[in-house]
């Protein structure tokens, strides 16, 4: 079945605006998080429908027939904010680089446009939108995907379950704003009618027509609105009907859609700065990627490579994923057999090719972790020394790591030209942008540490399939019996994954304390809203389904796709992506399993040692905080953590003013809130948000947690002013993150850039000990000639496979080497566990 996508495009570039509006700009200021936002959208929708067709309709900023026939039509809407409409031209641009058509007309609205094209069409159609009007498309044909959150959380509401969602058929929907109205677009309604009296009656007589037919079965109140209101009533009716029989010349074939997208894409991200969409599988291949450089000369004489690679002293390579091997400046050397002229091999190519990158000569290459790791399919081992340009590009400025080497040139303004010479380009322009202690890091931490993170993704992590099994077993009957459990508490059953229905479940039946309705007439039933309702059964048993519907989808099911054949899980470590110099883990995330509650580490629970190993899992104790005490030089801290002292209970006892043996676990649990919160600059408002208290009552913690710690105070302000004045702040060893939000005219940007100035340096420095433990811990484990191995690094843990014959020489190494990474002015502590699993050793 062929499938057309419609989207909203002023609904949903709003959703994505105002979910991530603090995330993304451009290293020129300029803000792209809605185009990002609406992007990732796109991408989701293409991967679950895959479409034939897709259309983006957009608003005209011009009147429209409602406007005409309702001066206040909209008439409270705000302005769109300057950082938003600047991304409309932006998001049009992308979309028309995507092949993806768009439509508008003025004097009619988007979801008029879509109305009009879902019903013109005999093909299946799927809407996307944030604007509940669009409820009453739904029909056979036709299904609407409404944004709950964000633009990823999404309510699929069809033919088949609309009425069991909603509660009410799709064409009623406009006989239900007709009575109850609409605040967001200014439509009266009847006075005085609110939208559970209006769901009612609507439920009970069909229609606003029969409503008024039936208008002596209502109290004499209700009458008076009805017959006050039986004008507003009719004018809202017809404000909000969507007019499905718009003018728009527009056939099918217009919005015909290609996918992947054509490669020109990548240089409209790449001007974007979305770097993490570059090495996604999304655009057009392109069958001689040889193509986007200058001409190369093909090797038709092997003593040529030889001949070409003796004379230099650092040897430019790259290998595009296509078959060729790039080096020097102009030679290409095919492998792939049909590029060969006669008498000349891919095995005589191979063999030319593996004494360069198993020699002596030092090798340039760009991602070089991930080079070797196509090489290798190959069966080449790369044994020689080797240079990164891709590291050197990240350590300069974290803000512009760029993903593939085209782009990276393009980022640069360096023009299209052979591979390796752009390689040898980068390597030379970085290798003199970087300062002694950025090649520091570079040579002695970063370098080598790409080594360490191959073998980790080599070995891998060993899964038991039937742990895994048996969770989603569990998982599953317990999400069933939860559901049970949460419809006879409601007395009904009704859609769990539909906020509407569970707001008038929580709120209007069962009456429970109700937060302020929304713009849209419903109740908001949000992890926040929730959270201030726990003293009752129901909220506590939906927030449990929640907490389990996502650990199964996500890390349960989500698992099962990336378990090789050889019962194991490679992930990936992203070592140039984030700011602070932190790794990251990709496919899958295994940086990202809950802990904090045994239902989320339960899912440790599946990952296993070899046969005959034990897992040895060593964690930092409190190395932020033990950063800040060593960065600020407060000797309260000092002397607390040179002392052996609880650092939580010795800040509970300043801040509640009472003696450490009476502090209670309960202060301690505060206190502990309140020194993590310090650290990345929480204000009075968040504090308060966790601990459930008074802002002012939180503002009063953290004066007191300032007194207490007076350096503390002083240290945050002078990272925020040193960074005001260079545009960067540094680690303890020299790594830099530029904050271009301080420089910016929003003041959430500027908040965010000023608590990032007060965290980078203990964070990024914390990225930076446990680096260096990785490679102190691998070294040790080779020259001491041990067969176990570490596996995983999950930001301040690291977990070793570990021979049980060697588990108390491994246990040793390990903690020595963690406390000893770095020498401060308190010491580092690293706690060593052991387990069966990882649930176990965590």
């Amino acid at each position: 079945m062929e499938h057309y996508v419609l989207i909203d495009g002023n609904s949903l570039v709003n959703r994505a605006f105002y979910a991530g509006r603090n995330m993304l700009t451009t290293k020129d200021g300029t803000p792209t998080n809605a185009v990002f936002g609406f992007v990732k959208l796109m991408l989701k929708i293409i991967s679950d429908v895959q479409p034939s067709y897709f259309t983006v309709a957009f608003d005209v900023h011009a009147p429209t027939f409602r406007h005409k026939l309702y001066d206040e039509y909209k008439g409270t809407r705000k302005p769109m904010p300057e950082e938003l409409k600047i991304q409309i031209p932006i998001l049009k641009e992308t979309l028309k680089t995507m092949g993806v058509s768009m439509v508008e007309l003025a004097g009619y609205e988007a979801d008029d446009i879509i109305g009009t094209l879902a019903k013109r069409f005999p093909v299946h159609t799927v809407i996307y939108t944030g604007d509940r009007d669009s409820y009453q498309l739904v029909d056979d044909t036709t299904d609407v995907y409404f944004t709950l959150h964000g633009v990823s959380d999404l309510l699929k509401l069809t033919s088949e379950n609309f009425k069991e969602t909603v509660g009410l058929e799709p064409k009623q929907i406009i006989d239900l704003k007709s009575l109850m109205g609409d605040a967001s677009d200014h439509i009266l309604g009847v006075p005085g009618i609110g939208e559970k009296t209006a769901f009612k009656m609507i439920q009970d007589y069909g229609s606003m027509e029969n409503v008024y037919e039936h208008i002596g079965d209502f109290s004499s109140s209700v009458q008076t609105k009805l017959k006050n209101g039986a004008e507003s009533a009719k004018l809202s009716k017809r404000l909000a009907t969507i007019d499905t029989n718009v003018p728009v010349e527009y056939t099918l074939e217009d919005a015909k859609f290609s996918f992947p997208f054509p490669a020109k894409l990548k240089e409209q991200f790449s001007k974007l700065e979305f770097s993490s969409m570059l090495d996604m599988d999304i655009f057009e291949k392109e069958v001689h990627r040889t193509k986007e450089f200058s001409p190369v000369r093909t090797l038709s004489d092997l003593s040529e490579l030889n001949a070409l690679v003796d004379h230099a002293d650092k040897i430019p390579f790259y290998y595009d994923g296509n078959f060729h091997f790039f080096f020097e400046t102009e030679v290409l050397v095919p492998v792939q057999h049909s590029l060969f002229d006669s008498g000349f091999t891919p095995t005589d190519a191979l063999a030319a090719i593996a004494p360069v990158l198993s020699g002596n000569k030092s090798v340039i290459f760009y991602d070089y972790k991930s080079q070797k790791h196509l090489l290798k399919a190959f069966g080449f081992e790369l044994t020689c020394p080797f240079e990164d340009a891709s590291m050197l590009c990240y350590l300069v400025d974290s803000n512009g790591a760029s993903g593939t080497l085209e782009e990276s040139m393009k980022v640069n303004l360096i023009p299209p030209t052979h591979p390796a010479t752009a390689v040898s380009r980068l390597f030379d322009e970085y290798t003199a942008k970087c300062d002694e202690p950025t090649m520091k890091l570079y040579r002695e931490i970063e370098l080598p540490l790409s080594e360490v993170l191959f073998d980790m993704e080599e070995s891998g992590v060993c899964v038991d399939t039937s742990v895994l099994d048996r969770l989603a077993k569990q998982y599953a009957g317990e999400m069933k019996a939860l559901e049970e459990e949460i419809y006879e508490l409601a007395g009904e059953r009704f859609n769990l994954k539909s906020p509407m229905q569970l707001g008038v479940v929580l709120f209007d039946k069962l009456g429970l304390p109700a937060p302020k309705k929304n713009k849209k007439g419903g109740y908001s039933t949000n992890q926040e809203v929730l959270e201030k309702l726990e003293n009752y059964d129901i909220v506590r048993r939906i927030q449990e389904y929640r907490v389990k519907q996502k650990l199964y989808s996500t890390y349960i099911e989500g698992f099962r796709p990336f378990i090789g054949t050889d019962k194991k899980i490679h992930t990936t470590y992203n070592q140039l992506l984030t700011t602070t110099g932190r790794l990251s883990s990709s496919n899958p995330n295994l940086q990202n399993i809950p802990t904090r509650k045994d239902q989320g580490r339960e899912i440790r629970k599946m990952f296993l040692p070899s046969e005959g190993h034990i897992f040895l899992d060593a964690d930092y104790s409190q190395i932020e905080l033990r950063l800040l005490a060593h960065f600020s030089g407060c000797k309260e801290l000092i002397e607390a953590y040179n002392t052996g002292k609880d650092i939580h209970a010795t800040t509970a006892s300043q801040i509640f003013s009472v003696p450490m043996e009476e502090v209670t676990p309960e202060q301690r649990r505060k206190a502990k809130v309140v020194n993590f919160g310090i650290i990345y600059g929480m204000s009075a408002f968040s504090l308060a948000q966790d601990l459930g208290i008074s802002t002012k009552e939180a503002a009063s913690y953290i004066e007191k947690y300032f007194a207490t710690y007076s350096t503390v105070k002083t240290f945050l302000d002078q990272s925020v002013a040193f960074a005001k004045e260079t545009g960067y702040v540094t680690t303890l060893l020299g790594r830099k993150r530029y904050i271009p939000e301080l420089k910016a005219a929003n003041f959430v940007q500027r908040s965010f850039g000023e608590r990032a100035a007060m965290n980078m340096p203990l964070q990024g420095t914390s990225a930076d000990v446990i680096k260096i433990a990785m490679l102190r811990v691998a070294k040790r484990l080779k020259e001491e000639g041990l067969r176990s191995k570490l596996i995983l690094q999950v930001h301040d843990e690291l977990i070793i496979d570990t021979l049980l014959s060697e588990k108390e020489q491994v246990a040793e190494l390990l903690r020595y080497e963690m406390e000893h990474a770095v020498s401060l002015s308190v010491p580092l502590v690293a706690e060593v566990q052991e387990g069966t699993n990882w649930y176990e050793a965590k």
